[in-house]
Formats: structure tokens, C-alpha cells, sequence
């Protein structure tokens, strides 16, 4: 019968088998490099095979390696399920929801879900993490989350992850320089610097997909990761940008912005609510999935949900 123990060596084998490196997988894992090696000694030692080996300077897994993760996989699944379950019972009505979330998503959307949450389940503590997209996934992945708020198809590979909740955001162009017209056209804003988000990102590839459908080759001056240093930039007068609209509320910089109006049919995004596939979902996990389907968010509408 496996220990707990040997549970944290199935952890390190699915982070190792995700990030092909044992650094990366210790940080994802809270733990040091020396303790993953050890843990996939252990578990070498244990089935009597190699497990891993190293090509072209990364690690990657075996066949005997592969064999072992969906395995692996499912056994942490039913290991973490008997966990939540048991620990709902003991608590009585008290429990833990563990949400990720950019900080876009968490600055301008989450604060008044949570609140909404905390009102109904006030027994119930709310976790919240902030990162990129590669970072949440990871945490979701390893068991570190148990929701995270991302762009649809951000779990795209992974076969253990799944979206219970999908909206349609809304997007635009938006400006804060003089000499781009409220109402503009395309041709219009051929001229204009744009700020754009980095190349590699889901939402760049996104925004570009749609510009390949009006073909508009924009002026790109700028990139950056993050909306907020995008938005802050736009606000400077230095380009314009295409943002998510929930980016401009609440803050009383953004008043400043001007949502373009041009003739290009609208962009949509999708977003999602994504979670590890288990067998067993608790009770206070179950309801914050809920309490967000039902959400009436500004610019954040409901496309379909599976929970």
C-alpha cells in the first residue's frame, strides 16, 4: 500500500514528465532539486526500471516512465479526492477553495466574486494566486489549485485538466491619444503605434489570429506580458492597444480611455474556468463553480458551462 511518502514521489515523477527538468519540477512542487532526484530513485528502485534519462540536455521520460504517469496520475486523483472528502466531513461545513488567476482577471473580476462567495459561505476560506498562464496550469496540474480563470484552450495537452465554465469576453481597441478619432477605420489605425502582448502569449496569438482575418498589419512599437503595464502605457499617449474590456473598469485611469469604434467586426476572447478532473469535487469547490456560472459580469458573458 503506498505512504504518503511515496505519493510525493508521484508528484515529482508528473512535474518532472511535465517540465522535463528537475529544478523546475522542484520549485512546482515546493520542494528541493535533491529531494525530487530522491524521489525518482526511489520510485526507480521500487518498479525496478529507469524512469527517466537525459537528451539533448533536458530529461524525459522513459517508456517505462510513460507507462507509469496516467497511473500515476489517476492514483493521485482518488489519493487527493479520500482527502477533500474526509476533511469536508471532519470540518462541518468548513473548507478551503483554492482559485488562480492573472492579475487582470484578479484585480478587476475576482475581488467581487469572492466577496459574493465569502457573503454565502462565510465557514470557508478562499486562496488566491496570481500568475501567467504557464504558472497556473502548472499549479492546477500538481494539485497546488483547485480553479484557476484562464483563456479557453490554455489547457490544451493537458488530459487531466477540463473547463466546467466557458464566457465570451469582450475586446476592443482602445486609445488615449488625440490624434486617433473616436470613430475610426482601419486604414485609420495603420498609422498608429500599437502596444501589443509578447509574442508566444495565447491572447497574442488571439489578437493576431483576428487581425489576419481583417488583414491589418498594425504598427507594433511596443510588447509587454502584462494588460496593466499595457494599459498604463496606452493611458501615457505612447500607442494604442486592443485590451479585454473588463481591464477598464474600476480604475479611474482608464476613464481616460477611449473604447475606438472602427469598421471591424468586434473581437470576442474566450475565458474559461478550468479544474482537475477528479472523482470526488467538494462541496465548497462545487458552489464557487456555481456561484461564477451565474455571475453577471459587464463584459464577461456566459457561453456554456458543464457544472
Amino acid at each position: 500500500m503506498l505512504v504518503a511518502m511515496e505519493f510525493r514521489e508521484l508528484r515529482s515523477l508528473l512535474a518532472v514528465e511535465e517540465l522535463a527538468s528537475i529544478r523546475d519540477a522542484a520549485r512546482t512542487c515546493n520542494v528541493s532539486a535533491a529531494a525530487v532526484h530522491k524521489h525518482l530513485k526511489s520510485l526507480e528502485a521500487e518498479f525496478e526500471v529507469r524512469l527517466y534519462e537525459k537528451h539533448q540536455g533536458r530529461l524525459r521520460l522513459t517508456e517505462a516512465g510513460r507507462v507509469l504517469v496516467p497511473l500515476a496520475r489517476e492514483m493521485l486523483l482518488n489519493y487527493d479526492a479520500a482527502h477533500a472528502a474526509i476533511g469536508e466531513w471532519k470540518d462541518g461545513g468548513r473548507g478551503l477553495v483554492r482559485v488562480g488567476a492573472g492579475p487582470s482577471f484578479s484585480s478587476n473580476l475576482l475581488p467581487t466574486l469572492i466577496k459574493r462567495f465569502r457573503r454565502r459561505f462565510p465557514r470557508v476560506d478562499v486562496f488566491v494566486e496570481t500568475g501567467d498562464s504557464d504558472h497556473l496550469i502548472s499549479r492546477l496540474a500538481n494539485g497546488s489549485l483547485d480553479l484557476i480563470f484562464d483563456l479557453s484552450g490554455a489547457a490544451a495537452g493537458h488530459a487531466n485538466l477540463t473547463q466546467v465554465v466557458e464566457w465570451e469576453a469582450n475586446a476592443g481597441f482602445v486609445s488615449a491619444r488625440g490624434d486617433v478619432p473616436s470613430h475610426c477605420t482601419l486604414r485609420t489605425l495603420q498609422k498608429a503605434p500599437f502596444i501589443l502582448f509578447r509574442k508566444g502569449t495565447l491572447i497574442e496569438s488571439l489578437i493576431q489570429q483576428h487581425f489576419n482575418s481583417l488583414r491589418f498589419n498594425p504598427n507594433v512599437v511596443m510588447r509587454s506580458d502584462s494588460s496593466e503595464a499595457i494599459k498604463a502605457m496606452v493611458h501615457a499617449g505612447l500607442g494604442v492597444s486592443v485590451l479585454l474590456l473588463w481591464n477598464l473598469d474600476g480604475d479611474s485611469r482608464s476613464s481616460a480611455l477611449t473604447v475606438l469604434r472602427t469598421d471591424a467586426p468586434p473581437l470576442s476572447i474566450r475565458m474559461a474556468l478550468i479544474r482537475m478532473q477528479s472523482s470526488y469535487t467538494p462541496k465548497a469547490v462545487r458552489e464557487f463553480i456555481l456561484l461564477a456560472s451565474n455571475a453577471n459580469w459587464k463584459h464577461l458573458h456566459l457561453a456554456s458551462t458543464m457544472a
